[in-house]
């Protein structure tokens, strides 16, 4: 009794193999520009309903396994308009992509730079701080003032690292401190004649010393 009920399984199984197999498989082909059928790297290969997907790679080629058919392809890319393909099983499909005819209605430009601190109409930010504002920050020296309240200007505490130990570098939008140019009552401010040997910013380079300046009281 028990072979048999054994012998009963297997042959379920082996009549039910076939549907398992066609159930899932691979589907491969290349996108393609409509208009100049030139290939298209870059597109959005995903299976509708489900997070799996995939992406053409530089000439155009996709490949994707699909557990469950039918299921349906959606093909996106930008400047293109998507496309639904469904699939029946295994198979290649090849697609050409339509340029979309939308684009863009607007464009929001975001900032943190606003009048009356900010020169608005010069070629490069001019960030116009008042010494109460400087005093607000709670800081013992320009420089870490200047840091709390310009979010591009960094000056950090270097400890124990060459002379750095003495002043801080300040760097202005990732520029090396020496590229900083500092005025004071319309004057330039000299460098020092330290140069930053150590693995410090703007290794190489002399910049001012901002902590010798004295805010009025």
């Amino acid at each position: 009794m028990k072979q048999k009920l054994i012998k009963k399984n297997m042959f379920l199984f082996f009549l039910m193999a076939p549907l398992f197999l066609v159930a899932q498989g691979v589907v491969k082909g290349k996108a393609t520009d409509s208009g100049q059928g030139d290939p298209l790297p870059g597109v959005n290969v995903v299976i509708k309903g489900t997070t799996t997907g995939t992406t053409t790679d530089f000439d155009g080629n996709y490949e994707i396994s699909v557990d469950n058919f039918p299921a349906t392809l959606v093909f996106s890319s930008m400047g293109y308009a998507v496309k639904e393909m469904q699939v029946t099983g295994p198979t290649t499909l090849n697609i050409a992509m339509e340029e979309s005819a939308t684009g863009l209605e607007e464009v929001v430009l975001l900032g943190n730079r606003s009048k009356p601190r900010t020169v608005i109409g010069s070629p490069v930010p001019i960030d116009n701080i008042g010494v109460a504002e400087l005093k607000s920050t709670g800081q013992p020296t320009v420089d870490k003032m200047l840091t709390y309240k310009v979010p591009s200007f960094n000056s950090t505490t270097q400890a124990i690292s060459d002379g750095t130990a003495h002043f801080d570098p300040a760097d202005l939008r990732g520029l090396g401190p020496s590229r900083t140019l500092v005025l004071v009552n319309g004057k330039r401010k000299n460098l020092s004649a330290l140069v930053y040997i150590n693995d410090t910013p703007g290794k190489g380079e002399v910049g001012v010393d901002l902590k010798v300046f004295l805010l009025p009281l």
